[in-house]
């Protein structure tokens, strides 16, 4: 009796046993009847990412009820994998797992998605699918689908074409000089006597004999104005003429002076004075009494009665009897004379021109002499040229001779960046920003220098930074977007920016294929990045005249897109085309 129980039992295990087996053999025989949709057929990565989904169909009477299936995806390229999470699916009758059940007699799906992060190696990959299928204790490989094939990275072709900052050099090409003095005159006189009180006084001398030295110095004049004032306590009409003949006594002044200085350098040149003789122009301007200015020196004066003294002026019904008023407060008060006293004069303001160099002489020192000329100076000579060595070499000598100067430091840096330098720039722009803390313009560089070195959050607070400081980083700001995989964003930073590689990629990878194409026709230079995507619309609008026309191009330019296109699956569907292959073998 005991051998024949366990005859039974050993009959039931191997029974299960071997219906087991049955079902998961089956399950894997007829593996080729489950069916795979992947969205997308190609990968494509954006803001460093690729987004994937795959729906598994299973057909009727396939699944058996007490197996339990898990799939893993797998992105796999030559050198490495990334594996995705796993999804597991189970017959009707489990009821341990936690899966999607598939009924035996209907079938049924299921969906997966995950987000793989983006690297370069993936570009050239596979998406593939391993499941295997467990029935109790016993486990099979059901096998290995292809999901779908490769990335599409053109997202990640973003063109170093930012905004750069370069700094101003602030030489202005025609500068006007002025110094001013005044001329003294006593009451109700016009006679002009340079032992006047005020005329002798010693700091009223110094400002005069600046004025006389600066005419002196000989540069070209500019003009020369005569502006003539009375004290208010006089007649007005009779101030009027006082005022006329002040402005001529000083204009007098003037002529005088600059003809002596003439006639002495035609000496000393042994000239004729009519050969050294200036040309300037003079203008004498009478503005009668100089009320404001006496109402001005009150209201500054220590009189204690001053409030008073301006209220009992200014509630004269008439100017006669203002002035009448005025003459009283002399009586009554000292200080009202000593106030009107230098009212009592002409302003002397001489203009000239500060003498400049020639830009072909600045130009000729800045390669030659460079610390001979003034910082600006040397700052505009680099715009002189359209040489980007020439103009390096004269921002590089200026952070010799102006080690101090920032901008010399920033410029150097700005060169370097536009000739894709990026360590040879770097150490300038933060010297630059040593020198210049938080300075706008640096910022802008600084923030380029991140973005290249990939790290876009210093980049962005970089950028908005010297936004804040009034330099225009929409632009660049656009970029990470695109880098964010927003291109929403980016075109709407863009703005009525057009012509630009960057804008170009953004309409591109919104779709908007006619208009990548519109703003890469007009990018200035056409390069070959230019080329290249112009291929990649030829090739998304199935135009394969414009895709063939500039992927040669593109690969004449440089010949590195050769190997770039023959893996990019943006081309997938010509790979085996003999035009395709013929360009890029």
């Amino acid at each position: 009796m005991k051998n024949l129980n366990l005859k039974v039992v050993v009959a039931l295990v191997l029974s299960a046993a071997l219906m087991s087996g049955c079902g998961l053999k089956k399950m894997a025989k007829k593996y080729n009847t489950v069916k795979y949709e992947a969205t997308p057929e190609v990968l494509e990565t954006h803001g460093g990412k690729i987004n994937t989904a795959v729906k598994g169909v299973f057909p009727a009477k396939y699944f058996d009820k007490k197996v339990v299936v898990e799939f893993t995806p797998v992105l796999k390229w030559e050198g490495g994998s990334y594996t995705c999470k796993s999804v597991k699916v189970q017959g009707e009758k489990i009821t341990t797992a936690d899966g999607t059940v598939i009924k035996k007699k209907d079938g049924g799906s299921f969906n997966w998605a995950d987000v793989i992060p983006y690297k370069p190696e993936m570009n050239a990959s596979e998406l593939v699918v391993n499941a295997k299928a467990t029935k109790g204790k016993k486990t099979i490989e059901l096998g290995e689908v292809k999901l779908a094939d490769g990335v599409i990275y053109t997202s990640e072709r973003v063109a170093r074409d930012e905004d750069l900052a370069q700094a101003e050099h602030g030489y202005k090409k025609e500068v006007l000089i002025t110094e001013k003095a005044n001329l003294y005159f006593d009451y109700n006189s016009s006679n002009l006597s340079m032992t006047q009180k005020l005329n002798k006084e010693e700091a009223n001398k110094v400002i005069l004999k600046k004025v006389e030295d600066f005419i002196a110095k000989g540069w070209k004049v500019k003009t020369i104005d005569l502006n003539a004032w009375a004290s208010p306590e006089g007649e007005e009409a009779y101030n009027a003429k006082l005022t006329e003949e002040r402005a001529d006594a000083a204009k007098k002044y003037v002529d005088l002076f600059i003809e002596k200085l003439d006639k002495q350098k035609a000496k000393d040149q042994n000239k004729k004075y009519e050969e050294v003789k200036r040309e300037y122009t003079t203008n004498p301007k009478a503005n009668g009494e100089d009320f404001e200015g006496f109402m001005a020196s009150i209201e500054k004066s220590s009189i204690k009665e001053k409030q008073a003294i301006i209220n009992v002026i200014k509630s004269q019904p008439d100017k006669a009897q203002r002035e009448q008023e005025i003459k009283n407060m002399t009586v009554i008060y000292a200080e009202v004379e000593q106030i009107l006293e230098p009212l009592r004069r002409s302003e002397i303001t001489v203009v000239c021109y500060e003498p400049k160099r020639t830009d072909e002489n600045i130009a000729m020192l800045s390669t030659t002499a460079p610390d001979s000329l003034k910082a600006e100076e040397l700052l505009y000579a680099a715009t002189l040229t359209l040489d980007e060595n020439t103009q390096l070499n004269i921002y590089k000598s200026g952070t010799k001779t102006y080690s101090d100067n920032w901008k010399f430091w920033n410029n150097a840096g700005y060169i370097l960046l536009k000739q894709n330098k990026l360590s040879d720039a770097t150490p300038f722009i933060e010297k630059a920003n040593a020198l210049s803390p938080n300075n706008p313009v640096v910022m802008a560089n600084m923030g380029v220098i991140a973005s290249w070195n990939k790290d876009y959050a210093t980049a962005k607070s970089r950028y908005e930074a010297a936004q804040s400081g009034g330099i225009s980083m929409n632009y660049n700001l656009g970029i990470l977007k695109i880098r964010e995989g927003d291109y929403d964003g980016a075109l709407s930073l863009f703005g009525s920016t057009t012509c630009r590689y960057n804008v170009a990629l953004a309409k591109l990878l919104k779709l908007d294929n006619g208009g990548a194409t519109t703003n890469l026709d007009c990018v200035k230079p056409q390069t070959a990045a230019v080329y290249y995507l112009k291929a990649v619309v030829g090739a998304r609008t199935g135009n394969t005249s414009m895709m063939y026309d500039n992927l040669k191009k593109a690969i004449e330019a440089d010949a590195s897109y050769k190997a770039q296109a023959k893996e990019d699956r943006e081309f997938l569907k010509y790979f085996n085309a003999t035009d395709f292959q013929n360009i890029v073998k």
